[in-house]
């Protein structure tokens, strides 16, 4: 029997050789008689402490020194361009009581190897790719995170002359592996298989900026996860959303206002039965205002908003968890890797934060934010804490961070430290009783190197 999933990615690849032949045929009409090769390559090290752990099940306190070493290579000719991009993503210093997953882990990984073709202002792109979309709160290319999520599929791309933008895509999203604990804590390498019970297909538009540098993005994207091994992991929705926003610019006011509703079918646990027939009705909303001080040290002072929603009732037959799907969070709720205190799900969080420049090359960040559940008989995502009654309230607690970044030699060599604290609510405290450690404490220190070589010939 042939199932939904095969079927979509049966036309997914039937769609990936056809666009690819016709890529081919068109560049055989190309003009061009010059090839470029860029090589392109980081090397990140980053040591991390956390003490105590937040997490329940993990040992009092951790540590981590995560390397990520990355090599890419970009071809042209004329309009066929061919890439290709490894990354390797390993942490040690962990130990049998560490956070070590798939998202610390993932060593000798070709995250990208994909031709393209370019014409005009439309790009194509078949073959496996990373991604940033808009804000990056629902597909991003992880940038904090020490590895890298990719897919496998269609992009087409197209920017106009008067700012204005388009993509369409249809991708299969990389299963990172391994994910057995021993194995990911031993650095075992393992290639990265498309997940083939899974998809996610979109469509983005940018308009033209408006007067005074206003600009409007929307978006659509529907993602299908339909596991065999577990219902409960099931999901099968769209999600729509729209972003304005205007950028920062000395001695005037900017914003961000971010929106997005998720509808159809999702999977969960109802009186202990997995389930994948939920019906999903979720939300998420990001408001911000800002002024930039034409003052030195060039400050931004942003007051923000973020909800995210949770399930209200875990007993009914609706799922209202808002799933922020391959998005990044860094940017918004403080540092990952082995901290990652919020999760963009059943969460209420106001805060404020102040961006500088002491120097050219320097520049830092200062961040409070309060932090509650949206539901209270729902998870605080991620750290391993619920409780289905309500009763320990929504009050996870008080999160200040801070960040320093010197550019010792521009686009060569960057410094960068930065911590981050917990200081813990009612919620914590009640649900997890004698098992709560204390205040969360973060530190880290990363020091990045990156190379750049290019020619051409004819």
């Amino acid at each position: 029997m042939v199932t939904s999933s095969e079927t979509r990615l049966a036309k997914g690849v039937r769609s990936l050789v056809t666009l690819g032949a016709a890529a081919v045929v068109l560049n055989a009409h190309a003009q061009a008689d010059t090839a470029e090769l860029e090589l392109k390559g980081t090397q990140r090290t980053r040591y991390e402490t956390l003490d105590p752990q937040y997490r329940a099940g993990f040992s009092n306190s951790d540590q981590a020194l995560a390397l990520q070493t990355r090599l890419a290579v970009d071809w042209r000719r004329g309009s066929l361009q061919a890439v290709g991009e490894i990354v390797d993503s390993r942490t040690l210093l962990n130990d049998s009581g560490s956070f070590a997953t798939n998202a610390t882990t993932n060593t000798l990984e070709p995250i990208q190897a994909y031709v393209g073709w370019h014409r005009g202002g439309s790009t194509l792109r078949v073959g496996r790719v990373t991604a940033d979309l808009g804000k990056r709160r629902l597909v991003a290319r992880n940038r904090y995170r020490n590895t890298v999520g990719s897919f496998t599929g269609i992009d087409w791309s197209w920017r106009g002359e008067n700012g204005r933008a388009a993509r369409a895509f249809y991708w299969v999203p990389m299963r990172l592996l391994p994910t057995e604990f021993d194995a990911v804590l031993d650095n075992d390498q393992e290639l990265d298989r498309g997940a083939r019970d899974s998809s996610l297909a979109g469509l983005f538009y940018e308009f033209a900026p408006r007067p005074g540098d206003h600009r409007i993005e929307a978006y659509a994207l529907d993602y299908e996860l339909d596991p065999a091994s577990d219902p409960a992991l099931a999901a099968d929705h769209w999600s729509i959303g729209a972003r304005a926003y205007r950028a920062p610019r000395p001695g005037e006011w900017n914003y961000e206002i971010e929106s997005v509703l998720q509808r159809g079918d999702a999977g969960g646990v109802v009186g202990g039965v997995p389930r994948r027939d939920l019906d999903h009705r979720a939300e998420f909303l990001h408001a911000e205002i800002g002024y930039a001080f034409a003052r030195p040290w060039s400050p931004n002072l942003m007051l923000q908003y973020d909800r995210a929603s949770g399930d209200r009732d875990p007993a009914d037959l609706r799922n209202e968890r808002f799933n922020t799907l391959f998005g990044a969070r860094r940017f918004d709720f403080g540092p990952t890797g082995i901290y990652g205190i919020a999760a963009r799900a059943n969460l209420d969080s106001l805060g404020v934060r102040l961006t500088f420049r002491p120097a050219p090359r320097w520049q830092g960040m200062l961040s409070y934010r309060s932090l509650r559940l949206d539901a209270a008989r729902d998870a605080w995502v991620g750290s391993g804490w619920h409780d289905s009654s309500g009763a320990a309230g929504k009050d996870i607690g008080h999160h200040l961070e801070g960040s320093f970044t010197w550019d010792a030699i521009p686009n060569r060599l960057a410094l960068e430290t930065g911590f981050a604290r917990l200081a813990a609510g009612d919620f914590p405290e009640r649900a997890a009783g004698a098992a709560w450690r204390g205040d969360a404490r973060y530190y880290y220190v990363a020091l990045i190197t990156s190379f750049e070589a290019d020619g051409s010939r004819p």
